[in-house]
């Protein structure tokens, strides 16, 4: 007699919320940084700690390797957009990263000049070339699947990582660094993708200079 059922206490302001910040292996989603690319990460933005992601802003692989199959499918090319970028906590700290895939169109590639380092960038023995420099990299790889053009055509695919204001010290460190993260990445996308043996990129990095800048 008397009870007083009470509702409504608290209201949405009770809801859980996400975490205030994220580590290196936690930013990218779906495991896409192994523990070398985690520091690879933590190396090129000096920063250990990261902000939670705006919507939409970290869709991870899985979400983008279905753009690519879509717009491959549409169009024999896809520029798939960013999987992942990573915002150091600290507000003074502007070394943002961000990591991309795409397909290019057969028309946009003219041989191999389009992947090629141009005698700017370092290349690398890894995937069908791979380029980098302090604050860039990008790995090129070749993938038979069954969710592009199947398992007897290989479709090029580009993985990038680019770095916002990035530092010029130590830029062998930093190389290095950003070839770490887009391997991690592409090997993720390979596997996502289902590409045949791994579109050729091996399991653990192995840094491989095939040729210097020229320019």
């Amino acid at each position: 007699m008397g009870a007083t059922l009470l509702v409504g206490c608290g209201g949405d302001d009770d809801e859980p919320s996400g975490p205030a910040e994220l580590s290196a292996a936690e930013v990218c989603p779906g495991g896409m940084l192994g523990p070398d690319a985690v520091r690879g990460l933590e190396k090129v933005t000096e920063a250990t700690v990261f902000a939670p992601p705006e919507n939409g802003e970290n869709p991870g692989v899985t979400w983008v390797a279905g753009v690519l199959a879509r717009g491959y499918a549409k169009a024999g090319g896809s520029l798939g957009g960013q999987a992942c970028r990573a915002t150091p906590l600290d507000e003074k700290n502007r070394r943002k990263v961000s990591v991309t895939f795409e397909i290019q169109s057969e028309l946009q590639r003219t041989g191999e000049n389009s992947e090629s380092g141009k005698g700017h960038y370092w290349e690398y023995d890894l995937g069908r070339n791979a380029l980098a420099i302090s604050r860039q990299a990008q790995l090129f790889f070749d993938c038979a699947s069954s969710k592009l053009a199947g398992p007897d055509k290989a479709v090029p695919v580009a993985a990038s990582v680019s770095v916002a204001n990035g530092s010029e010290a130590n830029e062998l460190e930093l190389r290095e660094a950003n070839l770490a993260i887009v391997h991690s990445a592409a090997l993720a996308m390979a596997k996502e993708l289902g590409c045949k043996d791994n579109g050729g990129l091996p399991d653990k990095l192995v840094v491989k200079e095939k040729a210097a800048p020229t320019a």
